[in-house]
């Protein structure tokens, strides 16, 4: 099989730099697509290198160049094709955007945010940068520097759900949950079906400790997708705190059951409901358990930390 692979790769390889050499630009995009997907890197680069100085008008080889030397991240390499492709293509947004991701993956942020500016303004059609560029303002706890990003782009697009569940993030941030609320209302409206703006609605509206509608919430989520970690999570909250216990109970441990590995924010939400109804020694060792692995992994968790305090030492 790995022979087979080693075959059919080099085959595109041959076969684009056939293309390039003929000036066969569709057979060339062609080859250079398959190389991409079958994430033959070293071998794409090559040839795009040449397929990029073979087609000089053509942008559609400048971005398939700089996306596999981003995912490669051959820095040195893209740094030199990023400045030559710029300057060729100085009108194309998708090009700074592509400048924007190399300098967020290596940390850099604030020419992230610069690139990913010029992007917006370049084609101010494209959301996707406005959105990196209010999550790299939210990492520096600049949550009211991204509500303005958002709210000039949401002018442009007033109907954008992933404009208006970024600024919810962004409320959330600095603990305007009502404001968030209505974001994630509007998100969730606009795009109702397979998102995430109903779950982030309904913690959102646990924040808010508007506990039935976040069970109403909630419930919505998991009709439509039940296999859904946060959302039995928002549910068995509000069960909590509208006094079923039985209820909550059975929604944490839903929640531990779906989660991804390691599991220890799930298992410490867990831990905290049995530290509260630790009725039986079994119950109280099983709390025990889930919140010392949950504070060992999210140290700055206070609420694991006053439960285990709560908890106190094994009587006896």
């Amino acid at each position: 099989m790995a022979r087979d692979d080693e075959v059919e790769t080099a085959t595109l390889a041959a076969t684009l730099e056939s293309a390039v050499a003929s000036r066969d630009a569709d057979s060339a995009r062609t080859a250079a697509d398959a190389l991409i997907r079958r994430h033959a890197l070293a071998t794409a680069v090559a040839a795009l290198e040449h397929a990029a100085d073979a087609f000089p008008d053509d942008p559609g080889f400048a971005t398939r160049l700089l996306d596999v030397l981003l995912r490669w991240r051959e820095w040195d390499r893209f740094d030199a094709w990023s400045a030559k492709l710029g300057a060729r293509f100085p009108t194309r947004g998708d090009l700074r955007f592509l400048v924007g991701r190399a300098a967020e993956d290596r940390g850099k942020t604030c020419r992230a945010i610069r690139e990913y500016g010029r992007a917006a303004r370049l084609d101010p059609e494209d959301v996707e940068p406005v959105q990196r560029i209010a999550r790299l303002f939210r990492i520096k706890h600049r949550p009211f520097l991204a509500r303005r990003r958002l709210r000039r782009a949401l002018k442009r697009h007033p109907d954008s759900a992933t404009l208006h569940g970024t600024m919810g993030y962004c409320y959330v941030q600095d603990e305007q949950y009502a404001k968030a609320v209505a974001a994630f209302y509007k998100a969730a409206k606009l795009e109702p079906d397979d998102s995430p703006w109903l779950d982030a609605l309904g913690g959102a509206l646990v924040l808010s400790e508007r506990w039935e509608d976040a069970v109403k919430v909630a419930a919505r989520s998991l009709r439509r997708k039940p296999g859904t970690e946060k959302a039995w999570t928002v549910y068995a909250m509000g069960m909590r705190h509208l006094g079923q216990p039985e209820v909550a109970e059975q929604g944490y441990r839903k929640a531990v059951d779906l989660a991804r590995e390691p599991k220890t924010r799930a298992r410490g939400n867990l831990g905290l409901f049995l530290a509260s109804h630790a009725d039986t020694e079994a119950r109280r060792e099983e709390a025990k358990a889930l919140l010392l692995e949950a504070a060992d992994a999210h140290p700055e968790w206070v609420e694991i930390r006053e439960a285990l305090e709560s908890l106190g030492p094994k009587p006896s």
